[in-house]
């Protein structure tokens, strides 16, 4: 599909807040709050700069458009276990990501999200953020998120299990054209050279990463070292971006 999209008469409409009509829960508002704060901390670091860049590569040397972005890993938004904040900045990044599409494409991107590990007050946060929910019983499975990938879905996984990986890249029966993700340099460098995992890593990279352009996520300003969170990069399918490139 081609990446032109007619401009249309009016402005996108502002990212919805609320869906329902049922009055938020104290902690609902916590987080809520939480995650205000974290959104103006991304937007005025270099992180954002990077991810702007290259999203705004993506949409000018594709020519697919953009329909939606599917959301696996991001972890329980809730939980007051040791790393909620960076779950909650994996939302930030999330959130951040469809409004810079929206805005380079001047097209709606739908957002689903899918972990086995979202509780009924992750639900009610992501519902009232616009974003849809798919199910799915294990984290090593793909679940509902198979029947809505497409040729217009860009994956978003920061924190993605291997075992995921592999149904996503390398079994999956409807082929993945872009990936905001974990960096598969970095988990090769994460685990021992004889390892189960880094042969796992291995295996996707042989099998899949070979058809992608990878660009590393660079930038300071977001995350902390406290947060734990894994380096990131943007997988393009090769094909998607040269035909663009040869135009």
């Amino acid at each position: 599909m081609s990446m032109a999209v007619a401009e249309p008469n009016t402005a996108l409409p502002s990212r919805p807040r609320r869906q329902t009509q049922a009055k938020p829960s104290r902690d609902l508002y916590r987080l809520m709050a939480q995650l205000a704060d974290l959104e103006s901390s991304y937007a005025t670091s270099n992180f954002a700069k990077n991810i702007e860049k290259q999203l705004l590569f993506l949409t000018k040397s594709t020519t697919t458009s953009f329909g939606r972005i599917v959301s696996l890993g991001l972890g329980s938004l809730s939980s007051t276990e040791r790393g909620q904040t960076r779950r909650l900045k994996q939302l930030a990044l999330l959130l951040a990501i469809q409004n810079t599409l929206q805005k380079q494409t001047k097209a709606p991107i739908e957002v689903y999200a899918q972990d086995p590990t979202f509780t009924k007050q992750d639900e009610a946060l992501l519902r009232s953020l616009g974003i849809q929910i798919l199910r799915t019983a294990s984290g090593s499975s793909l679940g509902e998120a198979a029947d809505v990938i497409d040729a217009s879905t860009l994956i978003y996984s920061p924190f993605l299990t291997l075992e995921a990986y592999e149904k996503l890249l390398v079994e999956s029966r409807r082929p993945v054209q872009y990936v905001i993700g974990d960096d598969f340099n970095a988990l090769l460098d994460k685990w021992p050279k004889y390892s189960a995992e880094r042969t796992q890593v291995q295996k996707v990279a042989k099998a899949a990463l070979g058809r992608y352009r990878r660009k590393a996520i660079m930038g300071d300003g977001f995350w902390e070292e406290s947060d734990g969170a894994f380096p990131m990069a943007v997988y393009a399918a090769q094909s998607r971006v040269n035909e663009k490139a040869r135009i």
